[in-house]
């Protein structure tokens, strides 16, 4: 066997998973497993992977040491894509094909289809409108935010063709939707506020944050560093770009043009069990919008809109008895884990894309939002208190993550000694 060859093949797997929206950890298992499937010894067997660069070395069977290098300068989220390539990467380690196969099955999953534009432009619906609605917005802020999302989704394919960094792609979506939508709710249509924060929430670095966290805590601290440097930067991208057109237009933000009365869907249902029930259920459209918007399909998308719903629900309890954010954000976030890693079992695909599209209930996008319209506004202690929500809200989720991931190493562990 031309080991030279089959480590290019699995090179462009690994490639793929990474782009895909694989944690480094999995991608380097992979990795690591499919080589020694074809009698590399074990221990021999290294694999370095970051955000942007691939480095393998193994000692082949005759003992020749084989290293590649791959650049990785692209990203392009598909929850499909990555779970048909996490199976044949255990199809690889099962059955050990030969490099045509593996090249040919490579090829199989590669040309799938990916979702329609009319999907894509529904999944976007579902997300901002959905999201401007669970924020507090009217029927009639959710109408507005998702005739802007249809322009948001075409921005980010179109100017993704231009070879241009993602964050400048990403500023200039914002600035463009934030005048759009400017421009729009000054005519006395809907809410601002609502309507930006459910357009935040379609563009927010999901993936990066929640594989940042999981890099690092399981051990690759430079990877997941990079990664939240990288969802930092994007969410500045997003702030940024909203914050613009706000200080350039402000008087026109503030002003309607004309008055439209319309009862009911423009009067938002702020409190209550309605409010509690609207809220769970475009909790579930959100969620299952995120997921259709990065190419998840079949029965995994309502899984995920049940998670989303549930894990809200979750949050809403534990908020009315405690009164605060940590501690429900915490229990929701570690229900989260728990139900990700169970559909991941239950579907056999990574718990990253079920986790990273259930959890988006519980991302700070209107904290954000406020914090960044405080510091506008020069209002300093409310946009300290909406940073620190924020914070805190992060907090909460990345310790739900780390409970979940060392009780899942303890379990292990445990079954191991047990043998």
């Amino acid at each position: 066997m031309d080991y030279g060859k089959l480590l290019q093949t699995i090179l462009d797997i690994a490639e793929e998973m990474l782009v895909a929206g694989a944690e480094v950890s999995r991608v380097e298992d992979s990795i690591e497993r499919m080589v020694s499937a074809y009698d590399c010894p074990w221990d021999r067997v290294n694999a370095f992977i970051t955000t942007t660069n691939i480095q393998v070395t193994f000692e082949d069977p005759n003992g020749s040491i084989i290293t590649q290098i791959r650049r990785v300068k692209r990203s392009d989220t598909n929850f499909d894509r990555l779970d048909y390539l996490n199976n044949l990467s255990r199809y690889i380690c099962t059955y050990k094909p030969d490099i045509a196969e593996m090249r040919e099955k490579y090829l199989e999953v590669m040309n799938r289809p990916v979702n329609p534009l009319w999907l894509k432009y529904l999944s976007g619906i579902m997300v901002a409108g959905g999201f401007t609605i669970f924020f507090g917005g009217s029927i009639f802020d959710g109408l507005i935010s998702s005739i802007v999302s249809i322009l948001i989704i075409n921005l980010l394919g179109n100017l993704k063709r231009f070879n241009i960094n993602q964050m400048a792609i990403i500023f200039f979506t914002s600035v463009i939707s934030g005048v759009v939508s400017i421009l729009l709710c000054s005519l006395g249509l809907a809410n601002l506020d609502k309507v930006l924060i459910g357009e935040i929430m379609l563009m927010i670095p999901g993936v990066a944050m929640t594989n940042a966290i999981r890099d690092m805590l399981i051990g690759d601290i430079a990877t997941g560093l990079l990664r939240l440097a990288n969802a930092v930067l994007i969410a500045g991208a997003i702030a940024l770009g909203f914050a613009a057109p706000l200080a350039l237009m402000k008087g026109l933000a503030n002003l309607s043009l004309i008055e439209i009365h319309v009862p009911f869907i423009m009067i938002p249902i702020r409190s209550g069990a309605l409010a509690v029930t609207i809220q769970i259920i475009t909790a579930f459209i959100g969620c299952i919008g995120f997921a259709l918007f990065f190419n998840m399909k079949k029965r995994q998308v309502i899984y995920s809109g049940v998670g989303g719903a549930v894990a809200w629900g979750i949050y809403l309890i534990f908020a009315h008895l405690m009164g605060s954010v940590f501690i429900p954000t915490l229990i929701a976030s570690v229900f989260i884990g728990v139900y990700s890693e169970i559909m991941a079992k239950v579907n056999k695909a990574p718990a990253t894309i079920f986790f990273t599209s259930v959890a988006i209930a519980l991302i700070p996008g209107a904290s954000l939002y406020y914090a960044m319209e405080s510091l506008l506004d020069k209002d300093m202690e409310a946009a300290a208190y909406n940073g620190n929500n924020a914070l805190t809200i992060a907090l909460a989720i990345s310790m739900g993550i780390i409970f979940v991931a060392v009780a899942g190493k303890f379990r292990t562990e445990f079954k191991k000694r047990m043998k």
